[in-house]
């Protein structure tokens, strides 16, 4: 989910990966995870940490393959705080609606291109673009991930 149309900023933590993962795995996740905590920091988004999303993570973990992703929201509800935060840092019209769901439409026939939040959206796919254009420049990928 990068585009829920009263989102939020959330980057997956290693920490509450399943513990069947392995430490080499878990820190390799954190190092990825790291480069996009860095990319909000410096563009002064605000950022919330959240559990990954495990069906669309465990297999690789579970295969070796660091996993690292951001998160705007589901059927949860934004709260007044996050709210409040998000228009201090991001300024009005930006920080959404308290008491309502993060994605109204998730899984639902109205979940189109049409009930997205276009600087949400704009902001995960920097983000994600970041950290691939950052993983692919460096040389040897392996040792600065193990």
């Amino acid at each position: 989910m990068l585009a829920s149309s009263n989102y939020y900023f959330s980057i997956y933590q290693p920490a509450k990966l399943p513990s069947a993962t392995s430490s080499k795995v878990k820190n390799a996740s954190d190092t990825i995870l790291q480069v996009l905590r860095n990319w909000f920091d410096k563009h002064d988004l605000p950022w919330d940490e959240s559990e990954p999303i495990l069906s669309d993570y465990v297999p690789f973990l579970f295969a070796g393959i660091p996993c690292a992703g951001t998160f705007s929201g589901t059927d949860t509800i934004k709260t007044s705080e996050r709210r409040d935060r998000y228009g201090r840092v991001l300024g009005h019209g930006y920080d959404g609606i308290a008491g309502v769901h993060f994605d109204s439409c998730y899984h639902q026939a109205c979940d189109t291109i049409e009930n997205i939040n276009p600087f949400g959206y704009e902001t995960m796919v920097k983000s994600a673009a970041h950290v691939l254009e950052t993983l692919a420049r460096i040389f040897n990928l392996n040792l600065w991930l193990y």
